[in-house]
């Protein structure tokens, strides 16, 4: 039996780019090891003055996952603070994500079956499943993932289209 569309369309997804997210981001911990820049700077590095830190692009890389979850489906999952200062932390996010991840793939995968036209709210905005994922769910992950990456690439960590694709 296949799995339903809108999870083949998200969890798989998620679950390649937040480990490709995680291994870009020991790239730029190595980088800022071999460079002498503390680490603990890492997490407020950004693309522009006016543009959120690195820590909010990996926090909402987290919420998308998780968000896309319980707005398609129904399904409860644990809150998450946005509150991670250190790049431990950081990691520890994107591992408690993988987590989420395994969890709505072990016991939630049906939860998905036929929610293409169910409706989904978010905020004073009224979508379809399969609309919300394709024109809102979808494209906010991968904004927040790639620019993640632009971060570290902007600071000089030596990060290329394949550790970003997770194909080295």
């Amino acid at each position: 039996m296949s799995s339903p569309l809108l999870f083949e369309m998200t969890i798989p997804i998620f679950r390649r780019a937040v480990s490709n997210l995680k291994g870009v981001l020991k790239l730029g911990e190595k980088y800022a090891t071999e460079n002498n820049i503390p680490t603990s700077e890492m997490v407020n590095w950004k693309l522009a003055e006016d543009m959120k830190p690195l820590s909010f692009q990996i926090q909402t890389v987290s919420n998308t996952v998780k968000m896309t979850s319980v707005r398609v489906t129904g399904i409860e999952l644990p809150v998450m603070d946005d509150n991670e200062t250190t790049l431990e932390e950081l990691y520890a996010r994107l591992d408690k994500t993988l987590e989420i991840i395994d969890k709505v793939e072990k016991d939630h995968t049906a939860d998905f079956e036929g929610k293409e036209t169910a409706e989904v709210v978010m905020r004073d905005m009224k979508f379809t499943g399969k609309n919300y994922v394709q024109t809102f769910a979808l494209p906010n992950f991968f904004f927040h993932v790639v620019t993640a990456y632009d971060i570290l690439r902007n600071k000089g960590v030596p990060v290329g289209k394949l550790d970003y694709m997770g194909a080295r």
